[in-house]
């Protein structure tokens, strides 16, 4: 099998097929089985090129489509074991090297046969409620298990009451009622059997004995034909054949010892009928829809003609670029912790977790025992009396614009994601708004311009309400200089337009305050309720602006960006913020 469905396959598929139709399939085959499967892209294969109408058609072509399939699934199940498809491939490979030296091979590789058309299928009535077969064969309906003492301790019986209750050590008169329970659902099964043929149903009858007694009136067959009283065999017989002369459809065959038993030649199966034409395609879709983002918009921004010349040349996508310089010297904490990426990420979940806990870092013994354990398991054990110093301090610190600390904050909702649909979403007037209406007059890179369309997601550190207002937090441990006196309002103003972090601001109260209007309704009072937004830069936590760098919520800004949103039919009414 393994050495013969995939040259089966490829023959099949090039006989018709130009060169670069069989690269395709090959393609297709090898390329997307990590996310539909083996078995799913091998049908849709077949089926795109024809294969199984062409196969029909040539000498053992079924055999060949059965071996195929059953390849594919051969393959489907490796794929959960390997890794890759050049693996999935090597695992074929030796398949088929152990296959031809007559080694391996087990139960799941035993050829298939190509149709169950002509087999016989052997079926319980319980299992076969519900289905159809064309042709059904009763031996043995004349079976049963009489409820009788030498085979019953116990009964279950419906009471006066309608309680169906457990019975030991039953009577005699609760045995017989036991008996005509178990009729009963006799009668049911075999009404479930009689009805499952399409075109006939052939009935074995035979009369029953135990020991010298006729029992056939006790089984379900029995009762039916001949009613619930003791008969003798020979009226067993002229139940029978009365049934037979009703007119029914019935025709009774008595059994004769001596005559052959009867011979039903079988005749050739019919050629199979053609299967349907695929249905051509004809859906249409948007091409240009993407799910976007603050880090997708401001990508590849290009400095402005005259920009500050302390702008970066593109804005980063990360608070710090992954191979930043270590930093220098230094007596607090937060200025000896190492720069970059990795550790930007890891104090964001730190204090992702810290919000969890309402921030109560610095008065709590437990979680500053919970956050050494978290060091040490993240790979930061060594500096964990670095981490638990810094972020008890962002814990405990007032920030200006709130007169409070995290730790005072009663209503907080960590990592916030939003959807809202971004068509009509434009790069370039979301750059003019944002020059406009958030530290006008001062340089950054410009937006590549692009236009949105589909949705537009992201996730919010923190957002949290204090005194009636909301407020959106981000933290960024962006490095600004060696000490606490470089992290003037100046400096986190220009790292905040170096990085594009306005557009952030900008996108994300627009979040919030779509997520209000939807919640507060007619109460929500924007200019009274939305606080803005505010950028923690946590390396000046020290600093005289505690690290704080607020960005104020322009009603006119959000506003028009609300304005350019195009909410579609489908989208309106679950997907907006």
């Amino acid at each position: 099998l393994l050495g013969l469905s995939l040259p089966a396959l490829l023959q099949l598929a090039s006989e018709d097929e130009a060169f670069d139709a069989r690269c395709e399939l090959l393609r297709a085959l090898g390329g997307a089985w990590r996310t539909q499967g083996v078995l799913a892209m091998l049908r849709r294969a077949l089926h795109g090129f024809g294969v199984p109408q062409r196969s029909l058609q040539i000498d053992f072509g079924e055999r060949r489509l059965t071996n195929v399939l059953h390849l594919a699934e051969l393959l489907q199940a490796a794929s959960a074991q390997v890794e890759g498809e050049q693996a999935l491939i090597r695992w074929l490979a030796q398949q088929i090297a152990d296959a031809a030296a007559g080694q391996g091979g087990g139960d799941e590789q035993v050829l298939r046969l190509e149709s169950d058309a002509e087999l016989v299928k052997v079926v319980t009535v319980h299992k076969s409620k519900g289905l159809e077969y064309p042709l059904v064969f009763l031996p043995f309906p004349a079976q049963h298990r009489a409820v009788e003492r030498r085979n019953t301790r116990a009964v279950r019986l419906v009471g006066a009451d309608g309680q169906r209750r457990l019975i030991l050590s039953p009577s005699t008169a609760q045995l017989a009622a036991a008996d005509r329970e178990r009729l009963r659902e006799d009668l049911r099964l075999l009404y479930v059997a009689l009805t499952r043929a399409r075109h006939a149903l052939w009935l074995g009858a035979a009369v029953l004995y135990a020991g010298k007694t006729c029992v056939w009136q006790r089984s379900a067959i029995g009762c039916l034909v001949s009613g619930t009283e003791p008969v003798p065999p020979a009226q067993i017989a002229l139940d029978l054949q009365a049934l037979a002369d009703a007119g029914s459809g019935i025709a009774l065959v008595v059994d004769d010892a001596e005559a052959p038993p009867p011979v039903t030649r079988c005749l050739p199966r019919a050629a199979p009928p053609a299967l349907l034409p695929a249905p051509a395609y004809a859906a249409q879709f948007d091409r240009l829809w993407s799910v976007s983002s603050y880090s997708a918009l401001v990508r590849d921004a290009l400095p402005p003609a005259a920009a500050a010349p302390e702008l970066p040349l593109r804005p980063l996508r990360d608070d710090e670029p992954a191979a930043a310089e270590p930093a220098p010297a230094a007596t607090q904490p937060w200025h000896r912790f190492p720069r970059g990426a990795f550790a930007g990420n890891f104090l964001h979940d730190q204090l992702e977790w810290l919000a969890d806990e309402n921030f109560g870092l610095a008065a709590s013994p437990t979680l500053q025992q919970a956050l050494a354990r978290r060091c040490q398991r993240q790979g930061w054990g060594a500096r964990s009396d670095e981490v638990l110093a810094w972020l008890g301090r962002v814990c405990s610190t007032p920030l200006p614009a709130l007169g409070a600390s995290l730790d005072g904050i009663t209503r907080s909702l960590p990592e916030m994601e939003f959807w809202f649909p971004s068509d009509g979403l434009r790069a370039g007037a979301v750059d003019a708004l944002c020059h406009q209406h958030l530290l006008p007059g001062q340089g950054r890179p410009l937006l590549p311009e692009r236009s949105l369309r589909g949705l537009f997601m992201g996730f919010a550190d923190l957002v949290f309400e204090h005194q009636g207002r909301y407020w959106v937090l981000d933290y960024k441990s962006n490095a600004l200089g060696a000490g606490d006196a470089d992290y003037t309002q100046g400096a986190m103003q220009a790292a905040l337009l170096g990085h594009r972090y306005d557009v952030q601001a900008a996108l994300y109260l627009l979040a919030l305050h779509r997520l209000l209007k939807s919640r507060l309704g007619a109460a929500y009072e924007p200019a009274r309720q939305l606080g803005g937004a505010i950028f923690y830069f946590l390396r000046g936590v020290n600093s005289a602006g505690r690290g704080c760098c607020l960005v104020p919520p322009p009603l006119a800004l959000i506003e028009a960006l609300d304005a350019m949103l195009v909410a579609t039919p489908d989208l309106a009414a679950g997907a907006q913020v």
